[in-house]
């Protein structure tokens, strides 16, 4: 299964376009989280570029893809050349005390969710880290306040009830359908 994974992540890294409007095919990984998790998965796909999308450029030729090893910490992203690099990263802040910060390609926040992980190497692998935010989107649009997609999407970011959380969720939200509506 692992080196499957592995083939899904090649097709993550090699599908795309010069911008996120133009694209017109969700890499085949998406689409396997997104059935397997029962979302919606153009509209994951959307999510995730919302959170780690990064132009890359390969063979000269410049895409926005998701990019998996992304930390964004306190606020600030961090796009890290390579999975060695974003768990040294995350494992000094960890060794500081440090557990705010959203990690991988579906932005996991480690404060709330990592325990949904082995730890923070595994939370770095693209199909799991993916599985781990679908799971998640999954679990708001089965919750009573977040019970319709557009509203799980506006949770994923910002969970909380307050009309400032719901506000946030919104505009959270209206940046999703953007991309969403431009796949």
């Amino acid at each position: 299964m692992n080196s499957l994974r592995y083939v899904f992540f090649g097709l993550l890294l090699t599908v795309g376009s010069s911008s996120f409007s133009a694209e017109k095919k969700i890499p085949d990984m998406y689409i396997l989280v997104a059935q397997e998790n029962m979302v919606p998965s153009k509209l994951f796909y959307a999510m995730i570029l919302n959170e780690t999308r990064s132009l890359v450029g390969r063979d000269g030729e410049r895409k926005t893809l998701p990019w998996p090893w992304t930390i964004n910490h306190r606020g600030t992203p961090h796009f890290f050349p390579s999975r060695q690099a974003a768990y040294q990263y995350a494992t000094n802040m960890l060794k500081e005390g440090d557990k705010q910060f959203d990690i991988g390609l579906g932005q996991v926040n480690w404060y709330w969710n990592g325990h949904r992980f082995k730890g923070l190497w595994e939370s770095l692998e693209p199909y799991t880290n993916l599985t781990t935010s679908a799971s998640i989107l999954r679990e708001h649009y089965e919750g009573k306040n977040c019970n319709k997609w557009e509203l799980a999407v506006g949770c994923y970011h910002r969970p909380g009830q307050r009309p400032i959380d719901k506000k946030i969720a919104r505009n959270y939200t209206l940046r999703v359908i953007n991309i969403w509506q431009n796949i």
